[in-house]
């Protein structure tokens, strides 16, 4: 009867740790993704030259894919000493951070400098 005890537990726990590094794994592949895809963005920014509706269009596509509402993709541009061209930009990408096994949420942020 021990040994049939121990085993299910040990099943348990195999499983529970095989969930959590999965769960881990996908967490680590989801602020990959957002690294990569605010790297899309500031290219399409860049290329351009800071256009509303580009950005427009990138702001709506980070909401479809990190679902964070408004705020998902922010773009603030910069004019330099009172010229008319600008100087330069910061995107913030906003998303949540998740490990579904534990139930832990956060939000995250990555951002960039474009010049």
């Amino acid at each position: 009867m021990e040994t049939v005890f121990k085993s299910f537990a040990g099943l348990f726990f195999f499983f529970l740790l095989t969930s959590m590094g999965i769960s881990l794994i996908a967490s680590s592949i989801q602020a990959s993704n957002a690294n990569r895809a605010l790297l899309g963005y500031v290219e399409k920014i860049e290329n351009s030259n800071y256009s509303d509706e580009v950005i427009e269009a990138c702001r709506k596509d980070a909401k479809e894919q990190f679902g964070e509402g408004k705020d998902a993709l922010e773009v603030v541009k910069a004019r330099q000493n009172g010229k008319k061209h600008i100087s330069y930009a910061r995107a913030t990408l906003n998303y949540s951070f998740r490990v579904p096994v534990i139930g832990f949420t956060t939000k995250h942020s990555v951002s960039s400098v474009m010049t």
